[in-house]
C-alpha cells in the first residue's frame, strides 16, 4: 500500500533508537501493509522505545523475520494517522525493492 510519504522522515528521527534497541541497521523508510484483521500482539514480546525528544512519541516494536531472511520490526507509534487495518514495518533492507513488491502483494513474515 502506498504510504503517506513520511516513513523515511520518521525512521531517520528514530534511527539511533531503532538500531540500538532492536539490534539491526534500518533502511530509512517504512513499508505499510493493509491487514484484513487487526493483529493481536498480546502473545509477542513488545519492545517499547520512549524517546528523550519531546516532539517524538513512544513506539511499540515487535521483532519479525521477513521472507525468512531479513530482520525487521512492526512499529506501532502511540500517535499515528493510520487505522488498525494498516501496520508499519521497518527492515534492514528496502523491502519494496529487495522483494520486488507491488501494491497489493503479500509479505511473508514471522514474529521472533
Amino acid at each position: 500500500m502506498p504510504g503517506l510519504g513520511e516513513g523515511s522522515r520518521y525512521v531517520n528521527r528514530y534511527l539511533d533508537y531503532f538500531e540500538t534497541t532492536l539490534g539491526f541497521t534500518c533502511f530509512p523508510g517504512t513499508l505499510n501493509l493493509n491487514v484484513k484483521h487487526p493483529l493481536d500482539f498480546s502473545s509477542h514480546e513488545k519492545i517499547q522505545i520512549v524517546p528523550k525528544e519531546s516532539d517524538l512519541v513512544t513506539v511499540d516494536c515487535y521483532l519479525i523475520s521477513i521472507a525468512g531472511e531479513y530482520d525487521g520490526a512492526i512499529v506501532v507509534p502511540h500517535k499515528t494517522r493510520h487505522g488498525p487495518d494498516v501496520i508499519e514495518i521497518i527492515a534492514s533492507v528496502n523491502l519494496r525493492e529487495t522483494l520486488n513488491l507491488k501494491d497489493g502483494d503479500t509479505l511473508p513474515f514471522e514474529f521472533e
